[in-house]
């Protein structure tokens, strides 16, 4: 065997061994995750009217809205086996759901916000009395810590690993703020502040 011919042999292995590896696609199901996203936002937190295509919180701004069209609903969720139903995650949507109507009232006056990673954040204290204040601060900080984790046991209820978990977070962000009711604090991804 003759020395050029060798080297593209062992170059030819080399490269289907590279192939090989680089093969291994592993798949995150965006979509699924948007509609259990869906369900537990309503599980949770109860409905609100969506934001106009275009809006300052919709999280599909114009030219992007027609994604949702071929995304599956709440339904399909199930269907595509993500499973939103371990302990861990039925104790955080009860905890949550448990909380939610103590929040908005706090949401309805601007004195919290969402914010573009779909945590709540203190806006503004004027008006809530002086005794009121650690309470609200308690409550944020307890749905902020049950978001979080809720977002960690998704990504290992269905082993999609650590690096998975921002994206998971960004779905929520976009669900959290398309619920939002009209008028209350959402930030845009640059940052600012409008209301719903």
């Amino acid at each position: 065997m003759t020395r050029s011919r060798l080297l593209a042999l062992s170059t030819a292995a080399l490269m289907l061994g590279a192939v090989a590896c680089v093969t291994v696609n592993i798949y995150f199901p965006a979509p699924e995750v948007r509609a259990a996203a869906e369900e537990i936002v309503e599980e949770t937190w109860g409905g609100a009217g969506a934001a106009p295509a275009g809006s300052e919180a919709d999280p599909n701004p114009k030219g992007q809205s027609w994604r949702r069209l071929f995304e599956p609903t709440a339904a399909h969720a199930k269907e595509a086996d993500i499973n939103v139903s371990t302990a861990a995650i039925r104790a955080l949507k009860a905890s949550m759901k448990a909380r939610a109507e103590q929040l908005k009232p706090y949401l309805r006056t601007g004195t919290v916000g969402i914010d573009r990673e779909g945590l709540l954040t203190m806006r503004n204290l004027d008006g809530v009395p002086l005794r009121d204040q650690a309470a609200v601060r308690r409550l944020v900080d307890a749905e902020n810590r049950d978001r979080l984790s809720l977002y960690g046991e998704i990504a290992k209820a269905n082993d999609f690993g650590d690096d998975r978990i921002g994206d998971i977070q960004r779905i929520f962000a976009d669900e959290w703020r398309r619920a939002a009711e009209p008028g209350w604090s959402i930030q845009r991804a640059d940052g600012s502040w409008g209301q719903k």
